[in-house]
């Protein structure tokens, strides 16, 4: 389709409107921008309001938010856990020092938030009966668990960096009692540290001691248990002879498994071909043969060869006879094949399921020797990994409680004080810095409003949309007049004379010629001006001195009585132009929709799907220059598709700003048309020009010139 440079400047959205028309239009030299700032710019043109509504109204409560519960007085004591590692004696304690290793340190930091230690600092600094800790009620449980809470929220435990220091924070509304509060945790951390290397040693080394005799005792029954059982068995290697026996059970097992596998495989293949032989379904891939493939390739040769001779020479002609024959004598060897496979995939699945059988009974007999022997071996066994375990267990603690008695009491400790927190002079943070995070927080929350309501749209607006859709071309936009809304038999239909010699000049035919040029318009849903449209291209084309016929395809709400038209010469196969209807007004031909008498849908979509139609059409274009077809909603009508397929274009239109891109793909996609240019019709030039600033101007200005 040739295209103008005017053209070409009103579907591109580019270029300069004053060129002249006789240039051929050169693409930019430059290569796009990786950022397109006039899309950002006409972003911030659409929603300025929006953004600085919302962003003075977050600044305004975060503002607020931030003087009410933000400002806190910090204190902050430093503990430091030294890495280097004091050694006493030879052997350490139950719990040795942390030195280099960062998860232990890490480790403390997070006990450290626990309910438990909380716990233990509310009932040390007696936090319940402070008005800033203490909850509200007469159960002190529950006072106390409120300000277990409140004290997690302001105390603030963390190793600094990846350093060996670790920070002690207490944010409240009083720097004393910040103090106070971190130097306590701070305190309490080193105490509990100190604590558990110290007590650990002693308590296990006492713990030791009471379990050693119990230990002795039920070690010298193990072994004697395990001594008596083997004598008794006459055992010297319990492991040879039951193992080997073990093993080839454990053999019979799997070789049992992959037969039945096979089993379970040969009687699938054997069901399949059974089923196949009786529904008559194709074989699948993994089933098919050289032989049954080249037989069904005759098959399909001879019904193609068959029902071209029927057409031609008629069903009871010797040629179409004797292909008949042939064709009956493939489907009898089709069927021998099939059963010969048959036969085969019950030959293996007999003999994997013997195979199967034979297995199972020789893993019956194996298990029968093993019955009587195997229990006692079991037990002895278990009888001597017992007595074992208990020998190691017995050693390992009598030898760390002779280590524990002597190391009591003599490991340092790592962990110390390295600064103790004081009352701080200055809140934090300042007005200064909430204002200005408030700030930012408002404009942040503004875009992000923006943002998210723009991306949610889901309606139409630009030439991109619409180019995304897959179409062949977007030719532009149509403007939403006065009586845009008004019904086009109703009232006067809106002139949009301009805008369709713009856009749809390439569609008309150069000339008349023996065939016409069919143009189907059509849509997604119902309101979206098909017919204003329609009707003002069929009234274009007549102007310009083409034969226009305009055929309606689709029943109008308004219409309460309708005229013969192109139903009832479809299902009366009368002459058709006995239902044309001359528009002297405008010049062209209309063919109204028609069927007074025809009510149920189905008939309706029959007759319009059907070859009646395709020949109705044929004629159409015998007679016109132009044949414009006032087609169905694609995602309401099923025939709309056939319409398409028989159209040589297809002009589908968008309501701008309100129909869904949902709608336009799954109603392009019904469509299935090769040849679908799309057009925005009842379109806001104003609205546009924030979305589109080319093609707002240029759509004022043929609403000017018209």
């Amino acid at each position: 389709m040739n295209k103008s440079r005017e053209h070409q400047i009103w579907r591109e959205g580019v270029g300069d409107m004053d060129a002249d028309p006789s240039e051929p239009y050169r693409a930019p030299a430059h290569a796009p921008a990786l950022v397109d700032l006039r899309a950002i710019g006409l972003f911030f043109r659409r929603n300025l309001r929006r953004i600085a509504v919302v962003c003075v109204a977050t600044t305004a409560a975060a503002f607020v938010f931030g003087l009410l519960f933000l400002t806190r007085y910090s204190a902050t004591a430093v503990l430091i856990v030294d890495p280097r590692a004091a050694k006493v004696t030879r052997s350490g304690g139950v719990i040795s020092n942390i030195g280099a290793d960062a998860s232990a340190i890490e480790s403390i930091v997070q006990i450290a938030h626990s309910p438990a230690f909380l716990g233990e600092l509310v009932d040390e600094l007696d936090l319940t009966h402070d008005p800033a800790f203490g909850g509200k009620g007469d159960d002190p449980e529950k006072i106390r668990f409120a300000a277990i809470e409140k004290l997690g929220a302001k105390l603030f435990i963390a190793r600094r960096g990846t350093t060996y220091v670790i920070d002690i924070t207490a944010q409240t509304n009083s720097a004393e009692t910040s103090a106070r509060i971190a130097n306590a945790a701070a305190r309490k951390i080193l105490n509990d540290q100190t604590s558990l290397r110290s007590g650990a040693s002693a308590a296990t080394a006492r713990e030791i001691e009471s379990k050693l005799s119990e230990l002795r005792l039920r070690l010298s029954r193990a072994e004697q248990a395990a001594a008596e059982l083997k004598a008794r068995l006459k055992v010297t290697d319990t492991g040879q002879g039951s193992t080997l026996l073990e093993r080839r059970i454990y053999e019979m097992n799997q070789q049992l498994v992959l037969a039945s596998a096979r089993t379970a495989e040969a009687r699938a293949h054997h069901e399949l071909l059974r089923k196949v032989a009786a529904t008559g379904d194709g074989l699948p891939q993994s089933v098919q043969s050289s032989v049954l493939g080249a037989l069904r390739a005759e098959y399909a040769r001879l019904s193609r060869q068959n029902a071209d001779q029927s057409t031609v020479l008629g069903p009871r002609h010797p040629a179409v006879t004797s292909l008949n024959a042939q064709i009956a004598d493939v489907k009898r060897q089709i069927a021998a094949e099939i059963g010969r496979m048959m036969n085969a995939a019950q030959a293996d699945f007999l003999e994997a399921e013997h195979r199967e059988a034979d297995l199972s009974r020789q893993l019956k007999i194996a298990q029968t020797e093993s019955g009587e022997l195997q229990p006692q071996l079991v037990k002895l066994g278990e009888l001597e990994r017992e007595a074992k375990a208990e020998r190691a267990v017995y050693e390992e603690l009598l030898s760390r409680e002779r280590e524990l008695l002597q190391v009591k009491d003599l490991e340092p400790s790592d962990i110390r004080f390295a600064s103790r927190a004081t009352p701080p002079t200055r809140a934090t943070p300042g007005k200064s810095v909430i204002a200005i995070g408030s700030g930012l927080i408002g404009l942040l929350v503004g875009l992000a409003y923006c943002f998210a309501r723009e991306w949610m749209r889901r309606t139409l607006t630009t030439m991109t949309e619409a180019n995304r859709l897959g179409v062949a071309e977007t030719l532009g936009f149509l403007p939403k007049l006065a009586s845009a809304d008004a019904t086009p038999r109703a009232a006067e239909v809106p002139d949009l004379t301009p805008w369709i010699a713009e856009l749809c000049g390439d569609l008309a035919p150069a000339g008349r010629s023996p065939q016409g040029r069919i143009i189907l318009v059509t849509s997604a849903t119902r309101a979206e001006g098909r017919s204003t449209v329609a009707i003002n291209l069929a009234a274009h084309f007549a102007k310009g001195g083409l034969r226009a016929l305009l055929i309606e395809t689709d029943r109008a709400a308004h219409v309460k009585r309708p005229p013969r038209g192109l139903l009832d010469v479809l299902r009366s196969g009368q002459d058709m132009r006995r239902a044309f209807v001359a528009q002297r007004d405008d010049g062209y031909t209309l063919l109204p929709y028609g069927g007074r008498m025809i009510r149920d849908q189905r008939v309706v979509s029959a007759l319009m799907s059907g070859v009646t139609l395709r020949a109705a059409l044929q004629l159409a274009r015998n007679w016109f220059d132009v044949v414009v077809i006032d087609g169905p909603p694609a995602l309401e009508a099923p025939y709309a598709r056939f319409l398409a397929s028989q159209a040589d274009q297809s002009l589908f239109l968008i309501e701008w700003d309100k129909t869904r891109a949902a709608d336009a793909a799954t109603a392009l996609e019904r469509l299935d048309a090769s040849d679908v240019a799309v057009i925005y019709n009842k379109t806001d030039p104003t609205r546009l020009r924030l979305y589109d600033p080319d093609q707002s101007r240029l759509l004022e200005s043929l609403g000017l010139a018209a």
